[in-house]
């Protein structure tokens, strides 16, 4: 697919990785809408985007439901003028209790189900938007972590974003709608420069998106 001039959606456009993507894809020359419950970091990116594309607009996400998802797919549509091209859709990971800890069956189920339903919300809206308007599209799954406290959390994420990828992807494939997944490589060593590690992250989904042949598979970095 071509990058330039697509309508890319970018989900926690506020967050580290999130704002990497949305300044990376605003240099391509994409159209974006950039997406977070985080209003005052989602403005801070939209600004670092302006500043070398104007085709750039926001919109929060008031909650994880459904009908705050197509709201912002309704924007999308109103803004635009059709569904989004491509879906980045990226969450950043979250903290998840040890399994031997007190009271970690509530909190693993709380954490899990917020994480999950953001995935699969906002895929299934695009995919049903890109399905109606029967255009090629591509949706990218992307998580991402900001600490070592978080990689106990990482293999049960990777494993989720997997296997979303790979099932979404034959769902789709006969719709012209492609579907991969990055996911941070599992380490216990520190990485040697987190911007790096954004970067490399955000290098491998331009690769998919571009890749006409990728989907139903998964890159680390």
């Amino acid at each position: 697919m071509k990058i330039e001039s697509a309508v890319i959606l970018i989900t926690s456009a506020s967050s580290l990785l999130g704002r990497s993507l949305a300044i990376h894809y605003a240099r391509l020359g994409a159209r974006l809408i950039l997406c977070d419950h985080d209003e005052t970091n989602l403005m801070k990116t939209v600004q670092l985007c302006r500043d070398v594309n104007d085709q750039v607009h926001s919109c929060v996400l008031t909650s994880c439901q459904p009908k705050a998802v197509e709201a912002i797919l309704d924007f999308v549509q109103e803004t635009y003028h059709q569904a989004p091209d491509v879906l980045i859709n990226h969450w950043p990971n979250v903290v998840l209790p040890s399994f031997v800890d007190e009271a970690a069956s509530d909190q693993f189920v709380q954490q899990w189900s917020t994480l999950t339903a953001h995935f699969f919300l906002f895929g299934y809206g695009c995919a049903e938007r890109m399905r109606q308007a029967q255009n090629k599209g591509v949706i990218v799954n992307v998580i991402s972590y900001s600490g070592a406290m978080e990689l106990n959390g990482l293999v049960s994420a990777s494993s989720m974003v997997s296997g979303f990828t790979q099932s979404w992807a034959q769902e789709l494939t006969p719709f012209n709608i492609r579907v991969g997944g990055v996911v941070p490589q599992l380490s216990n060593e520190p990485h040697h420069s987190e911007s790096l590690h954004y970067d490399e992250l955000t290098r491998h989904t331009e690769y998919i998106v571009a890749n006409e042949y990728f989907s139903g598979r998964v890159m680390s970095a």
